[in-house]
């Protein structure tokens, strides 16, 4: 089975990142990651990889957003179970996401796209299903579970972060990942093993959005073997987050 993850930008003029997982019932390998752009160039990073084969996509990004204003029941269902871990949800509207994409909510423009190529826009997953559907994930609480956390990791770039600070959490991060059981997951060295230090600006942004990705897909295939273990945040009426919650 594949899993696709993608750490999708809010405006095509900045970047995304894709990864992919091929697993079994026990462990994965990510065996591609990549820098996309484009709409186009993010609908033919996933047909170039799973051609006609069957696979989940996990996307890092508001997929349903009806509301104009405010924030959606998502957002409030996130923050109300992991607002403890620093784990809450900034408030999606379309007004707000419309704002990066010249109106359009980017994460509702590629979910059109991807049901044109055959995949079902669904977070209702049976155990070890064989079918092509794709999602809305968020990363930072299905770290707090996937981790074991107490507190987000902060790698990301914020005020009174420096480089330094950012490069242990990244460091962090990598560790993490290579202590994953049930699946576990291989990935490349280049990424696992990336030496940090003096990493800046665009190329640490570029692997950021990478090793996201992998994250997104390895909630795709964590989902796909645990569903009981994940929950539905929301509706697919008024926007929903699926997460891992225990």
């Amino acid at each position: 089975m594949l899993f696709i993850g993608i750490d999708l930008a809010w405006s095509s003029k900045n970047s995304s990142g894709a990864a992919v997982i091929k697993g079994n019932k026990t462990k994965g390998k990510v065996i591609f990651s990549d820098i996309v752009h484009s709409e186009k160039e993010i609908i033919d990073f996933v047909n170039n990889n799973v051609k006609k084969e069957n696979a989940f996509i996990a996307i890092d990004a508001p997929l349903i957003v009806p509301n104009k204003t405010g924030r959606r029941i998502a957002e409030v269902e996130v923050g109300r179970l992991f607002r403890k871990y620093n784990a809450g949800a900034h408030p999606a509207n379309s007004v707000r996401l419309g704002s990066f994409n010249g109106g359009k909510v980017r994460g509702e423009v590629i979910s059109k796209l991807l049901g044109k190529n055959n995949f079902k826009h669904s977070p209702f997953i049976k155990k070890l299903e064989q079918s092509r559907k794709f999602f809305e994930v968020y990363p930072h609480p299905s770290m707090v579970v996937l981790f074991n956390l107490k507190s987000v990791l902060k790698y990301k770039n914020k005020p009174k972060r420096d480089y330094n600070f950012r490069w242990n959490e990244f460091r962090k991060y990598q560790n993490y990942f290579k202590k994953l059981k049930n699946p576990s997951i291989i990935i490349p060295k280049e990424i696992s093993d990336k030496k940090l230090k003096g990493l800046k600006g665009g190329a640490l942004k570029n692997y950021e959005d990478k090793l996201d990705a992998i994250f997104c897909a390895y909630i795709a295939y964590y989902c796909w073997l645990h569903p009981e273990k994940c929950k539905v945040l929301g509706n697919m009426k008024k926007g929903y987050i699926l997460t891992p919650v225990f």
